[in-house]
């Protein structure tokens, strides 16, 4: 594969870049994206479940063929103590990361009224707790290095949507804790998020087809989004080219957002 003709401030070589979350697709094309411009890159699963974990090993093979130093790593993001000694082995045999890319994501549908505790509880540990537990630990250990924190988060934090109460309020909090820490950590350290709409791996979005599909008829771009959508923005702001930019949401949906 030839290598792309990185402009300064673009270029990722010597970089080193933590990629938390792979229950969806978006996790993997973050990693390939950002080793592609020339970071190492290491990647950790949110949970233990086999599926995520396997596919944090497997963008860390794809990470390694690309010739790009990188370690993988089974994270349960519920736990900060795993969270704190995960980070720091990986600091240890990898490297400390000049960027963290937080990507969990748990997803939830149901009523408020038949929302349990404990299934709420879930949700916002791994979308929100563990966000907190990883940007803290992360502060902790880059010590006074410059560092970037990207997370990866959903429109329904900003957008209401009939039964996800648990989950959009969990991304609404994601919201909050890149607003707050953007003007905590700088100028030390950038934060954005991204906030993803409809994309193709959404639980209950339905049929592709617009004529089949009255969701899509909502959305301006009359399709659902697909990850690669989503790494060309967090490349951008893992590089040096974005260290005016923090404290930002950027929404990634089709224009949805702007749909009355």
């Amino acid at each position: 594969m030839a290598e792309w003709q990185r402009s300064p401030g673009f270029d990722l070589s010597n970089k080193k870049v933590l990629v938390v979350g792979f229950s969806n697709p978006s996790g993997e094309s973050i990693a390939i994206a950002l080793a592609e411009a020339g970071a190492d890159v290491a990647t950790a699963s949110a949970t233990m479940n086999g599926d995520e974990v396997m596919a944090a090993k497997r963008a860390s093979k794809k990470i390694r063929e690309l010739g790009r130093k990188t370690i993988s790593q089974g994270w349960d993001v519920t736990l900060p103590v795993n969270i704190q000694v995960g980070l720091k082995q990986i600091i240890k045999e990898f490297g400390c990361p000049d960027v963290v890319v937080y990507n969990a994501d748990l997803t939830l549908a149901k009523p408020l009224v038949k929302t349990s505790d404990s299934e709420f509880s879930r949700i916002h540990q791994v979308n929100l707790h563990g966000a907190f537990a990883t940007a803290r630990s992360y502060v902790r250990d880059l010590k006074d290095s410059k560092g970037k924190i990207i997370f990866v988060s959903s429109i329904f934090g900003s957008r209401g949507i009939s039964n996800t109460a648990a989950y959009a309020s969990a991304k609404a909090g994601v919201t909050g804790l890149t607003l707050a820490l953007s003007q905590e950590l700088s100028p030390q350290i950038t934060v954005n998020c991204i906030a993803s709409g409809w994309m193709s791996w959404t639980s209950g979005r339905g049929s592709d087809v617009l004529e089949e599909n009255r969701l899509l008829r909502f959305i301006p771009a009359r399709r659902f989004g697909e990850p690669s959508e989503i790494r060309a923005l967090v490349v951008l702001l893992a590089s040096e080219a974005s260290n005016y930019i923090t404290g930002q949401v950027f929404n990634i949906d089709g224009g949805v957002t702007t749909h009355l």
